[in-house]
């Protein structure tokens, strides 16, 4: 347990350090003229340029004590505070929920799946899983216009200034994993339902229910581990969903600050998000040395 903890730290180092020498590759620009009215732009790359970016990167956090403000004067630390906590507000349901009804779904398809309604559910999970979060996102957006012109009460689609602006970009972001992890319960069931002992149990009278129940307790290893992987796509996708709904939360941010060369801030917006995939694998190994103690201590 205490090797897989230091692992993970040990990971976690190398990818923040592994994000900071890619925020700090040199992305200015260089316009030069080469005629009249003629001009040539490029994006020129020397070590001697990164190396000064990662001095001034250092040597910013040496004078300041910290992130210092903004050019506004605005703590930099304050502006996560209230970016992040928008973000939450997605973040947090989106994974939640997830993994509730994604494995709520998954049973159920496991348990139909041989009738009429579990291969309307498969068919149509696949259908879904092959359409980008983007492309679903702009189609719930149409189709609540649509509604709203046809009597639907008006509301704000774009904006997080309302208490329900977090709604939209949270559906949006949710269905692509939701999806994945039916299809992942599906397959773990699958797979412990092809065991010698089940088979077993089933011929001894075991009623189905309680084979499932009994199958879904040895198939948590497989949940906890796609736990990780959900929260990975959530924190991935957030930025170019909250971009889309003009959500200003902290991945909008992080991309602004990006694109616009702000080093720093874009640092600071991106750390809480690597803390949280840090904390939720930490949180998965604790819960499998738990719930299942010979794995927890092998992964």
């Amino acid at each position: 347990m205490v090797w897989n903890l230091c692992k993970s730290l040990v990971t976690f180092i190398l990818i923040l350090l592994g994000f900071i020498f890619v925020l700090l590759l040199p992305r200015e620009m260089e316009v030069e003229a080469i005629g009249f009215s003629q001009y040539e732009a490029a994006h020129p790359f020397t070590m001697d340029l990164y190396m000064d970016n990662m001095k001034a990167f250092v040597t910013y956090f040496q004078t300041e004590k910290g992130f210092g403000t903004t050019l506004a004067g605005t703590p930099i630390l304050e502006e996560v505070q209230r970016y992040l906590g928008r973000s939450l507000k997605i973040i947090i349901p989106t994974f939640i929920l997830v993994l509730l009804f994604g494995t709520l779904v998954g049973v159920l398809q496991f348990n139909y799946r041989s009738k009429k309604r579990g291969k309307i559910l498969s068919f149509f999970s696949s259908i879904l899983s092959s359409i980008p979060d983007f492309f679903l996102f702009i189609a719930i957006q149409y189709l609540l216009i649509k509604l709203i012109q046809a009597g639907l009460p008006r509301f704000h689609l774009f904006g997080s200034d309302y208490w329900y602006s977090f709604i939209i970009p949270l559906i949006s972001l949710m269905i692509f994993p939701l999806l994945h992890m039916v299809r992942m319960t599906v397959v773990a069931m699958e797979s412990e339902m092809s065991q010698e002992y089940v088979r077993t149990v089933l011929a001894k009278g075991l009623s189905r229910i309680q084979a499932i129940k009994h199958i879904l307790r040895n198939c948590w290893s497989t949940i906890i581990n796609q736990s990780q992987w959900v929260m990975l796509y959530i924190i991935s996708s957030l930025p170019i969903i909250e971009r889309l709904s003009n959500y200003n939360g902290a991945g909008d941010q992080l991309l602004y600050s990006i694109l616009n060369n702000e080093d720093i801030r874009a640092f600071a917006l991106m750390l809480p998000f690597l803390l949280i995939m840090f904390f939720i694998h930490v949180g998965a190994n604790v819960l499998k040395f738990i719930i299942l103690p010979k794995e927890g201590k092998q992964g």
